[in-house]
């Protein structure tokens, strides 16, 4: 939220989360505690089906809840539910503590008023949920809007993407890095005249051409020699979208053994923990200073994102796309499997979706950069990493879809 004063946007933080609401119905009122236990505010579903007309069921991986017979599904510690048919981004999902089912408060403060809009309300100022048959309670704050969260629609797949095994429609951002003033590193073992910003171009197209064989829907963050800003790269993946993944060719510098360096690996957002993934990061968000306004990263911005539960679930989501997209690379690639890690890429700061950054080999390993300059071997690691986002869309149908979507 922004205050304006004298022309100026001034932040102001959002309110913090209540050590209780006030459930007010025609039998009397009640508080409810709330819950942080994972850092978002959560209610103990136990407490509100006494107060409430609310049927509960656990069932696997997922929490049934009924309000006045209208169903809701979550899926456990995810920040996510389904209800008629669509899946519903929250900012913390349902979760279980002690045989306690927790549900979001966000749930039962917005979902529930703006389903049931002529029987409860919910005023976030005094933290009250109320049947509003009840007669008016006086108050000097004004009528607060309420805040509604929009739905992902899940939309039925294409004739191709049906014969590929999808139930659901899906949509991937494909970034290949650098470009324009950018070039990359030049790589001692690429062809002269070729430089990294031209290696990830041409596998990001055969990239895309491959999701596109298994129908899934393409976004390229570029398709020509162009700069785009690191930081507008990711947000290109957004309301529909499912996934962002940035290409990329490692090097190193001129040092003893460097030469013999090879292989490929995967990265999802966080703390660097080896000198070697703070290496690769520094050299990748060097490409900031060919930005008008480039700026430094500040380790501010990397603790800021971490403790955002929404983003850290998507981080969860992109350490398992980034291990299935490593496992499909690494058993096509001549090098090293170097595994998955985590580094404060600038590029991936600024996603909202589960997102991953491949380094596709060692331009200055002699055997990896023919490889990657060479058009089996493209076709080959194109193929790769799109087997392996296949298979992450696929188990993330099997964990979202209704049953009977399945």
């Amino acid at each position: 939220m922004l205050l304006i004063a004298a022309g100026t946007e001034i932040p102001v933080a959002p309110p913090a989360a209540p050590a209780a609401i006030t459930i007010r119905t025609s039998r009397g009122e009640s508080a409810v505690p709330v819950a942080l236990h994972e850092g978002h505010a959560a209610l103990p579903i136990r407490d509100l089906a006494r107060l409430l007309p609310i049927a509960n069921e656990v069932i696997d991986d997922w929490a049934v809840v009924a309000f006045a017979g209208e169903p809701f599904r979550f899926l456990l510690g995810a920040p996510v539910m389904v209800h008629q048919g669509r899946i519903v981004p929250l900012t913390g999902g349902a979760y279980v503590v002690r045989d306690t089912l927790f549900v979001p408060l966000q749930w039962l403060a917005e979902h529930i008023p703006a389903m049931f809009s002529e029987g409860y309300r919910y005023d976030p100022r005094t933290a009250r949920f109320e049947e509003t048959r009840l007669p008016p309670i006086a108050s000097a704050l004004p009528p607060q809007p309420q805040p509604t969260s929009p739905g992902i629609s899940v939309e039925p797949p294409s004739a191709r993407a049906r014969d590929n095994g999808f139930r659901m429609a899906h949509r991937v951002v494909v970034d290949p890095g650098h470009g324009g003033v950018d070039p990359g590193n030049p790589g001692r073992y690429l062809p002269r005249g070729v430089q990294e910003k031209h290696v990830v171009l041409s596998l990001g197209k055969l990239l895309r051409d491959e999701l596109e064989r298994h129908g899934v829907d393409v976004i390229m963050t570029r398709t020509t020699d162009t700069l785009i800003g690191l930081r507008e790269r990711a947000p290109m993946c957004h309301d529909a979208c499912d996934l962002f993944v940035s290409i990329h060719v490692n090097s190193l510098e001129r040092r003893s053994g460097y030469e013999r360096v090879n292989g490929v690996e995967t990265y999802f957002l966080g703390e660097p923990q080896t000198a070697e993934a703070e290496r690769v990061a520094e050299m990748e968000n060097d490409a900031l200073r060919y930005e008008t306004g480039g700026a430094e990263v500040l380790d501010d911005d990397l603790l800021f994102i971490l403790k955002d539960l929404h983003t850290n679930e998507f981080l969860r989501e992109s350490a398992s796309l980034a291990d299935l997209v490593q496992t499909h690379a690494s058993t096509v690639h001549p090098g090293r499997d170097r595994g998955v890690s985590q580094n404060k890429y600038v590029v991936l700061m600024t996603a909202s979706r589960p997102a991953i950054l491949v380094e596709t080999g060692f331009a200055t390993n002699q055997r990896d950069g023919q490889y990657l300059a060479s058009s089996e071997g493209q076709r080959q690691l194109a193929r790769a990493i799109a087997n392996g986002i296949v298979e992450y869309l696929k188990r993330y149908e099997q964990k979202v879809l209704p049953d009977n979507d399945r």
